[in-house]
């Protein structure tokens, strides 16, 4: 029986292909990528509500962005953190919905958790936008596609 790469474990261990792909499509508004996303974003729809990660999943689709299974759990896993987890993913979608309306360029990075994993962001209705997800090895072992 055959084992995973252990590069393309590397890179789903440090979601650096999660982010590869998010700053590929939102960080120029002049690219295909970009403009596709602008005109079919549903990022506005996301509530903040519990179970919110699958209508963020939803969008991130509609917007031709492709979920993997390891980054849907990561965003099932951020959405169900206590109590802030329906903020989190509320906040990444308003972030995007802002960004997308207004034209603006924007960056995706990551963070060490603190104090249960809180999303940041900055430059929401002004400029560009950043937005700094918690993330982890740790997390990354705890999750299941």
């Amino acid at each position: 029986m055959g084992g995973a790469d252990p590069e393309d474990e590397q890179a789903l261990c440090s979601g650096d292909d999660v982010l590869t792909e998010l700053n590929d499509a939102f960080s120029d508004p002049n690219c295909a990528e970009y403009m596709y996303a602008r005109t079919h974003n549903a990022f506005w729809a996301v509530d903040n509500a519990p179970g919110n990660y699958n209508d963020l999943i939803a969008a991130y689709t509609i917007a031709h962005v492709p979920v993997s299974k390891m980054w849907a759990a990561y965003l099932k896993h951020l959405g169900e953190l206590d109590p802030q987890g329906p903020q989190n993913i509320y906040k990444i979608a308003q972030a995007r919905n802002d960004g997308l309306t207004r034209w603006a360029a924007m960056s995706t990075k990551t963070h060490p958790p603190k104090n249960g994993g809180h999303v940041h962001t900055s430059g929401v209705g002004v400029g560009s936008i950043t937005i700094d997800s918690p993330y982890s090895h740790a997390i990354f072992r705890k999750m299941k596609p």
